[in-house]
């Protein structure tokens, strides 16, 4: 499976996906790395997505992937992200020579070498701009269709979920994300089977699922604003804070690495308690619903029972 050097101009090919480097690059120093960069990009979109936009880079496409206009443009943002991912894992090894006397600096006499703030900010944009990449590609996924995308074990875990899209989670909790959103989705199935499932009962929220009118006008709001702030406290407290949204956990980068760390931790869990108190109040909420709904079918017993008589007195 390779996603460039198809025509031995794999260098060039390169550099026109990064578009961050001002000279053609050595793609038989890229060539190992690239299969890591393609992992980091499976990890999130599943590997059903790399093989088939390898197949068509080589010209071997299923023709469903072939005749649909936006395969270039899915190929094309596979291929940045690859290419970024490889590139965080490569531009760490640029400034030092290795050879079997170990490793020294490699820079020119009169050159200084970038500040160890100066290195994060570079690579925490590199990295953004991956994600930027993947969040393209599965926008245009979703905008195509695509067969081997819709059949995917990614795109199947939104089956039998509330919120099944970004766009529907955007309405309840902003990110921006469809890399986000599908790095969600696990939690999102955990809170509303955990949570959400238990309190509705299997009957009224396969009703909601369904799309019954009824249900949806009285539940389906609160419960998916339950889940989308759940899930957003579970991802604060599971995921790395450079895959969350911009401002969700801010840390001053700038701190000595064990501050940041603790502030980190504390910033952590101040939003997530938040989200907790937030997401309490809608369960409350839905409970609340529910029992006006089982309530209005219930039969009402006008039985007054008598008083019952015990050795020691009589009980009412």
């Amino acid at each position: 499976m390779t996603l460039f050097n198809i025509t031995r101009d794999g260098g060039a090919e390169i550099t026109a996906a990064l578009g961050l480097i001002s000279n053609r690059v050595d793609f038989e120093l890229w060539k190992p790395i690239l299969p890591l960069g393609m992992r980091d990009v499976a990890a999130i979109t599943g590997t059903e997505t790399l093989e088939e936009l390898a197949r068509f880079y080589a010209g071997d496409a299923a023709p469903e992937t072939a005749e649909n206009p936006l395969a270039p443009e899915a190929l094309r943002y596979l291929q940045q992200a690859v290419a970024l991912f490889s590139w965080l894992k490569i531009i760490p090894t640029l400034d030092a020579h290795h050879d079997e006397n170990g490793r020294r600096a490699l820079r020119g006499e009169n050159e200084a070498a970038l500040t160890a703030l100066e290195q994060y900010k570079d690579e925490a944009n590199i990295r953004h701009l991956a994600f930027e990449a993947v969040d393209a590609l599965i926008e245009t996924l979703d905008r195509a269709q695509f067969p081997f995308w819709t059949q995917s074990r990614k795109y199947r875990l939104r089956r039998g979920l509330l919120i099944r899209d970004k766009e529907t989670f955007d309405e309840y909790y902003t990110t921006g994300s469809h890399r986000l959103f599908l790095t969600l989705l696990p939690m999102i199935r955990e809170v509303q089977q955990a949570t959400v499932a238990p309190l509705m009962g299997r009957d009224l929220l396969a009703r909601l699922l369904d799309g019954d009118a009824e249900i949806e006008d009285r539940t389906g709001d609160t419960a998916r604003r339950a889940i989308a702030l759940l899930t957003m406290k579970k991802a604060v407290e599971r995921l790395p804070v450079e895959v969350l949204p911009d401002g969700v956990v801010q840390v001053n980068q700038s701190s000595p690495v064990n501050q940041k760390l603790r502030a980190e931790k504390e910033a952590r869990a101040a939003v997530a308690a938040a989200l907790d108190e937030d997401a309490a109040r809608y369960l409350r909420q839905l409970s609340d619903a529910v029992a006006e709904i089982r309530a209005e079918g219930a039969v009402v017993d006008f039985f007054v029972p008598g008083p019952i008589v015990h050795s020691k007195g009589i009980s009412f």
